[in-house]
């Protein structure tokens, strides 16, 4: 795994970390600003953003929580960071497909069974938060990568039964 030190000042002239997460949508170093977990006085976040040699980098830093109007007292000192320095490690953005459990449909869909591998593949990508453009794009690169590979499973049985 990649990684990288940046000094306090060099995250700091980046934008790292951002002061308010939505900041990242006005950011052009800061690409993602998520919620890691919930600590007991702060809250763990991890940072994304692009550095000056062109590549994505990622650190993890506490934040103050966000409890409404509730006082919390202070944010963590130094964002948690220690030392003079602060590890960063080398990240990309891929798209996954996650599993989730879903009420069962008190009826089954009728186009189902009309429906294409493609279609399929799209509607897993969207369920999964993909853009429909994105998720179209993603569903056409899988099957292209692994076209030959379904063909040497299946064969000619699968071109038989059409």
């Amino acid at each position: 795994m990649p990684t990288r030190q940046f000094t306090r000042a060099q995250l700091a002239d980046l934008g790292v970390p951002p002061d308010d997460p939505q900041d990242v949508e006005y950011s052009e170093t800061v690409l993602a600003d998520e919620r890691v977990t919930t600590l007991k006085y702060s809250m763990q976040r991890r940072c994304v953003f692009r550095a000056d040699d062109d590549k994505t980098y990622a650190v993890t830093y506490e934040a103050q929580l966000d409890a409404g109007h509730y006082e919390l007292g202070q944010p963590p000192d130094d964002h948690g960071w220690y030392g003079d320095t602060v590890d960063a490690e080398e990240v990309v953005q891929r798209c996954e497909v996650v599993r989730r459990w879903k009420p069962v449909a008190d009826e089954p869909d009728p186009d189902a069974e009309t429906r294409t591998v493609a279609e399929h593949l799209i509607d897993m990508y969207e369920e999964g938060g993909v853009p429909t453009r994105l998720a179209r794009q993603y569903a056409v690169d899988w099957l292209d990568a692994h076209a030959g590979e379904l063909i040497a499973m299946f064969g000619d049985d699968a071109a038989g039964d059409r």
